[in-house]
């Protein structure tokens, strides 16, 4: 009986080169499949747990009239020391378009919607926007970490925080989804670091039903190159928007901010206060991820949006609070 030859260690080497490239070349340039643990140890997060009675009385406190009146939370810096211009990216029109209404109970629109809250020191009720994730437990929200605590405040997170996904003129017609805890990165809540202006929600169920459940979710990317091609979503409230419908811009990266670590990025688009915590999403294997959101404008650049850089730290937060 002729015995199987051990395999030689350059066939094995061979092999597992080969693996690894297949691996690689899986994941691409557009969207990983699943958030990625950080390469590093984990930096400090801040977060809060909301109690059942917190949450209970967030749903009685919005009514449409606060829904209508409540002002955008949104940031913008003093002129930048230095952006850097990705190479070979040409200047689109940074003009935003209205996502039809019809579209709103299609994927990937459906898992975009309002934000609500209510500062507990100013005692103003604010506005941002946000994003559905699919998740184990169905039920996160992203957002920017100044739509769900105070920057460099420690520990002012809101409250009364509320998720309405598809709003559309002053109602929720996928019901509101109350917070049940605040996440957010140390580096924002001690400091307020742009770089770092990452924002979660886990919500409650809604009559029996997760968030994923009720309008799905996109997928978290995160580890992936900056040269992505972007499509940014959410509800700009400030003129000459309402805030009463949603709209999207498309475009590719256009700058890195070298004001922050890791380098946020900018995308041109003219959207307005209340697009905050909206998210950027980008098309790979057939489905939408998401890659980023909205955080911030600078005075001298008003028609460019920045987002942090999702990075392995980022999924860590997500994979921490999935379930």
């Amino acid at each position: 009986m002729e015995m199987a030859r051990p395999v030689s260690r350059r066939l094995l080497h061979l092999f597992l080169l080969g693996f690894l490239v297949c691996a690689l070349s899986m994941v691409g340039s557009e969207a990983a499949s699943a958030a990625k643990a950080p390469k590093e140890a984990p930096k400090e997060t801040s977060q809060r747990l909301i109690p059942d009675h917190e949450s209970r009385n967030a749903l009685q406190y919005w009514t449409e009239e606060r829904f209508r009146s409540a002002v955008p939370k949104d940031v913008e810096r003093q002129a930048p020391r230095q952006i850097i211009k990705q190479p070979g990216k040409g200047e689109p029109k940074p003009q935003a378009s209205a996502v039809p209404v019809g579209a709103y109970d299609s994927y990937p629109y459906s898992t975009i919607g309002k934000v609500f809250f209510t500062d507990p020191v100013s005692k103003t009720d604010y506005v941002c926007s946000g994003t559905s994730l699919s998740s184990r437990n169905g039920s996160i929200v992203d957002t920017a970490g100044h739509c769900v605590i105070e920057g460099g405040s420690g520990n002012n997170f809101y409250v009364n925080w509320v998720f309405c996904p598809q709003y559309l003129d002053g109602y929720c017609p996928r019901g509101v989804w109350p917070a049940r805890q605040l996440h957010t990165t140390g580096q924002w809540a001690n400091n307020a670091d742009f770089s770092r202006d990452i924002g979660f929600a886990v919500v409650a169920t809604n009559n029996g039903m997760t968030l994923n459940q009720a309008v799905g979710g996109v997928r978290l990317a995160t580890d992936l190159p900056a040269e992505q091609n972007f499509r940014a979503l959410g509800y700009p409230q400030e003129p000459p928007f309402t805030g009463q419908r949603m709209y999207q811009c498309t475009s590719p990266a256009t700058v890195r901010d070298t004001n922050g670590s890791p380098q946020p990025i900018g995308i041109n688009c003219d959207m307005t206060g209340g697009s905050s915590g909206g998210g950027w999403l980008i098309r790979g294997r057939g489905s939408w991820y998401l890659n980023g959101h909205t955080s911030y404008v600078y005075t001298n650049l008003p028609d460019v949006l920045f987002s942090p850089y999702y990075d392995g730290f980022v999924g860590y937060i997500f994979n921490q609070i999935q379930g």
